[in-house]
């Protein structure tokens, strides 16, 4: 009897040490499930106008700075052609008020000659008041004419800069009818075809960054202790069951919220926690938007 007692003690602190073997490898992991996701880009088209080519189908994969789209950019080129063609007749009236501003400024210094002569013979009584009065008013006529004509060849050549503005406006234009793409990804969606009107701030494609995906789950205050940022996570698929994708915890939020409403019950609902960000490789495109995952980190 005495030892059948003793082998139940001894089976009992066996049974002891690994239930709480089993539990500290429990407390130094936490899981989570939610729903995997990516970065998604709206691209939109800043000119209105008939897109006349699309490059790019559902699918393809396209990179930064690649041209998604064409808009029509007939009625830019027609109206860089007639500001061209004013620019022109600017350049000729220029060349004509640099012409009229150094006649002025010959007849001015011509009169202004002679209005110093006689001003000088007024004093010496050579001359009459009535003559002196004579010149200085052409005097003034030849300074008015003379600072007409320099604001004249300044208002010219302000109209000249109002033009190439408009023509750099223009080919800024030119610019925005080429629609890039601004990101690395995978087009998800076309929302107008060739041929179609695209309209200024309207979607032309949407984009999803596919080779990074990430997912978001919640954990209660006491538990943010065991969670530190970089640290290691493994994600698991249900159509995948016996593959481990490796991912990273990329960000803690710094905020507490209730729980979300995809949550499945209320009381859960109604706690208070702490989103937390896992990042995720997706090289061989296995993961999907919105697909269900669940995450273990250690």
């Amino acid at each position: 009897m005495k030892v059948v007692m003793k082998s139940i003690v001894f089976l009992c602190l066996v049974s002891l040490i690994s239930f709480n073997g089993c539990s500290n490898d429990d407390s130094n992991s936490l899981s989570g499930s939610g729903t995997l996701e990516a970065t998604e880009v709206l691209v939109s088209s800043k000119l209105a106008g008939t897109v006349v080519d699309f490059f790019v189908n559902e699918g393809a994969l396209v990179t930064v700075g690649q041209v998604i789209a064409q808009i029509d950019t007939e009625k830019i080129y027609l109206q860089k052609k007639q500001l061209l063609a004013g620019l022109n007749e600017l350049k000729l009236n220029i060349q004509n008020a640099q012409r009229g501003v150094e006649l002025a400024k010959d007849n001015l210094a011509n009169v202004e000659k002679k209005y110093l002569r006689i001003k000088s013979l007024l004093n010496e009584n050579s001359v009459t008041q009535q003559q002196y009065d004579d010149i200085e008013t052409a005097y003034k006529a030849a300074q008015t004419q003379y600072d007409n004509a320099v604001t004249s060849l300044k208002a010219l050549r302000s109209k000249e800069e109002q033009v190439m503005v408009q023509l750099e406006l223009l080919e800024s234009q030119k610019r925005d009818a080429r629609i890039p793409s601004p990101i690395e990804g995978t087009v998800t969606e076309k929302y107008v075809e060739q041929g179609e009107i695209a309209r200024p701030g309207g979607p032309v494609v949407s984009l999803a960054d596919l080779q990074n995906m990430w997912i978001k789950i919640y954990f209660k205050e006491t538990e943010l202790g065991k969670i530190k940022l970089n640290g290691p996570a493994d994600i698991q698929i249900s159509s995948y069951p016996d593959r481990t994708f490796p991912g990273r915890i990329a960000w803690i939020s710094p905020r507490a919220e209730f729980t979300p409403k995809n949550v499945q019950t209320k009381d859960a609902r109604a706690d208070l926690v702490y989103a937390v960000k896992i990042e995720v490789k997706n090289p061989d495109g296995i993961l999907k938007i919105g697909m269900p995952a669940d995450v273990v980190l250690k």
